[in-house]
Parts: structure tokens; C-alpha cells; sequence
């Protein structure tokens, strides 16, 4: 999966940012998107793991975790009063390096599931995203359900 190295570098990055350069408000931005990278990537492991596994209900399971919390994360960073303290440069970046990185994890497993429909018991996976508020939905028909 493309997400696990993303996602793996933008915990680095994360780790290596400064925060004595930072405002108090954004020092508690920080450390949520932090708390919530360790878990997604601890997530995203996970379900790398179920799936070649083939646990497929494990890897099912851990992907509703994996869209809960990217919604949890579009919607806290997408906030106008979290936006609007976005001036630091560095961190500004690596907001929106968090916002590449859970596209791509959605993505990658969105693909895992196309390619393994039949595996995972599926007969069909719709995608909708929406902007305001923002937001992934993501429906499965599972087969026999």
C-alpha cells in the first residue's frame, strides 16, 4: 500500500516539527493530528495485514475504524477556527500533507476492495465525498447479508 509509506513520513515529519515555534492553539493542533496519525497508521497496518491474512471481517472491521477516523480528522482540521490558525508555514504544509495522506489511504483501500470483491464478499463498494461538511461515505452491498 502507497498509504503505510505515506503515512510513515508524515508521522516522521510530524515528529520532527519544532514546536517552540508554534502558538499555544496550534501546539494542541498538533498533538491531535499526532494521536490521530499513530492510530490511522496503526490502522492502516492492520488492515494490510487482515487482508493478507485473508481475514477478510478483521480487514472489513478495520476499515470502518479507518473512514471513522478520517472523517474524524477532515472535519476537526477542515474547521474555520482551526483554518484560520494555520499560518505557520511548516505546519500549513503538513496539514495539507495530512489531507493527501488520508486521501490516499481511502484510496488504496477502496482499490484493495475493488480488486478482491469476491474475497471480501462484496458485491459492490460506492464512494461519496462531500465538501461541506467534509466528509467520505462509503457504502459495501455485502453478498448474502
Amino acid at each position: 500500500m502507497i498509504a503505510k509509506d505515506k503515512i510513515s513520513s508524515l508521522r516522521e515529519e510530524l515528529n520532527n516539527l519544532s514546536e517552540t515555534n508554534l502558538s499555544i492553539a496550534e501546539q494542541g493542533i498538533l498533538q491531535f493530528i499526532k494521536e490521530q496519525v499513530d492510530k490511522e497508521e496503526e490502522l492502516v497496518s492492520n488492515f494490510d495485514k487482515s487482508t493478507s491474512e485473508n481475514n477478510y471481517d478483521k480487514a472489513i472491521s478495520d476499515f470502518f475504524q479507518l473512514i471513522q477516523r478520517t472523517n474524524l480528522m477532515y472535519a476537526y482540521i477542515m474547521q474555520p477556527s482551526v483554518l484560520s490558525m494555520l499560518s505557520n508555514e511548516k505546519f500549513s504544509k503538513i496539514v495539507q500533507d495530512l489531507l493527501d495522506c488520508i486521501s490516499q489511504i481511502v484510496s488504496d483501500v477502496i482499490l484493495t476492495f475493488k480488486h478482491n470483491m469476491k474475497q471480501f464478499g462484496l458485491d459492490s463498494v460506492n464512494v461519496n465525498i462531500t465538501s461541506n461538511p467534509p466528509s467520505i461515505s462509503i457504502s459495501l452491498a455485502i453478498k448474502n447479508a
